[in-house]
């Protein structure tokens, strides 16, 4: 129980975090062009430099380039997988695929976390696991007005909008209360869980928020600078 309990305290910055992002939904109007200006760009750059810099490059580092490059192409594999799911699961498959998305590259990213904090309650690695409870957190609150907004903007009413993008956090919560319960078993998919929410966050960012920072013309791709940079800087101010 202590792992558990350490493992889910860990990840409650993340989980707020997407919750408050998605909180963003009540302050912003409906549109139907999207959720603002460069605000799908500034997630696109966020989301792709934070599983660089936050989950691929820690991977390669506590298991190798094979371990994360399989875990990579997995998540990427699983997650292009779903695509034809979420059509079929809604009409509105492109904000299904979003919510999908977002389920499944904060599963194994709320396990990472978990798993760090299981460890951290042994006695090693807190300050790790601290840092990268943190970096994430400060990934979510983008991530959270990422579902919520573009949802909003095809429809939903603002409460609906909210919760499938606190949902996902909660989804994030789940998998650290399972990896504390596993967290010896775990121990060694580390690499693996963190390559493979690095792949399902580039294929989101490929199939869902790409196209979308393209239609926003320049300040799209200047928010994608902006967001892979500020991850970049984020990533050399913990290490």
């Amino acid at each position: 129980m202590q792992r558990i309990a350490a493992a889910v305290w860990m990840d409650l910055v993340p989980c707020l975090c997407t919750a408050l992002g998605a909180g963003t939904v009540f302050l912003a109007g409906r549109c139907t062009a999207g959720p603002g200006r460069g605000a799908m760009g500034l997630s696109a750059g966020i989301m792709l430099g934070a599983g660089l810099f936050g989950l691929f490059l820690p991977a390669v580092q506590e298991g190798g380039w094979p371990a994360a490059l399989a875990g990579f192409f997995l998540g990427l594999a699983a997650l292009t997988a779903l695509g034809p799911l979420a059509g079929r699961v809604t009409r509105k498959g492109g904000a299904a695929g979003l919510v999908l998305a977002s389920a499944f590259y904060n599963l194994p990213q709320g396990m990472a976390v978990g798993l760090a904090g299981a460890t951290a309650a042994e006695g090693a690695g807190i300050a790790g696991a601290l840092t990268f409870s943190l970096g994430l957190g400060l990934q979510n609150f983008p991530e959270g007005a990422a579902l919520s907004l573009p949802l909003r903007a095809k429809g939903a009413t603002r409460r609906m909008a909210f919760a499938a993008g606190a949902a996902s956090g909660l989804v994030e919560l789940a998998g650290a209360a399972l990896a504390g319960a596993l967290a010896v078993r775990l121990a060694p998919a580390l690499p693996w869980l963190m390559g493979a929410a690095a792949g399902a966050m580039a294929c989101t960012v490929a199939r869902q928020l790409a196209p979308a920072a393209l239609d926003e013309g320049g300040r799209g791709a200047a928010g994608a600078v902006l967001g892979f940079g500020a991850m970049f800087a984020l990533s050399t101010l913990l290490g």
